[in-house]
């Protein structure tokens, strides 16, 4: 509880005892009457026990903060459904929340058949994202882009660097694709394109929080959803943390720096101009 609303309480506690103290002062000067001494004594004790109560309730208060900064944030998983849940909004609230100089890692997993409700609850994540780098929050920007192993080996421009926007395998969406296309041209900023070592997003703030989505097939089995997402903090999660730098470090080594973006509008220039 902040400061000013404890104060602003006590005094409306106080407010109400010295109501009452008055009262009954009051009430020595007129005829004896027992129902309004009855009515005062109840109203006094009510407001002794509500403020005994929201001592009881302050005091609870403090000692989970004081465990909290002792322990640690412990683990949690925030429910979807999808981007556009809990999850979601959880995941701008860390990277708004980010302290200042921190590095954030993403690698972000490329899978098909993503819905709209799920593509607008990332570009309001990845809008947060851009405005911190701006701001000089996010000392560095990295994003991996991890396709599956055997989509990068078998796209030649992919392993080149070449990142193309479309439908098909080894492609990105039209929404990530700008959102690439703009850090490309700021500073603190890099992009790359990876073979996925988890089949998740993993998100790094810095060296002592992580996030990972956890995504569900669908009854057919043909698509994946993001049912939710997980954050671990350090401490008590650092050995959680700590893997998941490893798995960063490890696909860091087969990563690839991205140079151009092609767009499916870009292609059908280059192809009109070979032709003429």
């Amino acid at each position: 509880m902040s400061p000013i609303r404890r104060e602003v309480i006590n005094g409306l506690l106080v407010l109400i005892l010295s109501t009452l103290l008055g009262a009954a002062i009051a009430a020595f000067g007129l005829k004896f009457n027992l129902l309004v001494w009855v009515l005062i004594i109840m109203t006094a004790a009510m407001a002794v026990l509500g403020y005994v109560v929201f001592k009881f309730l302050l005091s609870s208060e403090e000692r989970e903060t004081e465990w909290l900064k002792r322990i640690g944030t412990p683990a949690r998983f925030e429910v979807g459904p999808q981007w556009g849940g809990k999850g979601g909004q959880a995941l701008r609230d860390a990277v708004m929340t980010i302290s200042p100089g921190t590095e954030y890692t993403v690698m972000y997993y490329v899978r098909r058949g993503l819905n709209p409700m799920e593509v607008q609850a990332r570009e309001a994540a990845l809008a947060v994202v851009v405005e911190q780098v701006r701001g000089g929050t996010i000392r560095e920007y990295k994003r991996i882009i991890c396709f599956d192993p055997e989509v990068l080996e078998g796209d030649q421009e992919l392993k080149s660097g070449v990142l193309r926007v479309g439908e098909g395998p080894g492609t990105i969406d039209k929404a990530m694709g700008e959102h690439c296309r703009l850090i490309m041209s700021m500073k603190a900023c890099s992009l790359f394109v990876a073979p996925a070592r988890l089949q998740s997003t993993v998100v790094l703030y810095g060296s002592d929080k992580a996030a990972m989505t956890v995504e569900t097939f669908s009854q057919d089995e043909r698509s994946r959803t993001i049912a939710g997402i997980l954050f671990f903090c350090e401490p008590p999660n650092g050995e959680i943390i700590e893997e998941f730098g490893h798995i960063e470090r490890e696909t860091e080594r087969r990563m690839v720096a991205v140079h151009k973006i092609v767009f499916p509008e870009d292609a059908a220039t280059e192809v009109k101009a070979a032709a003429t």
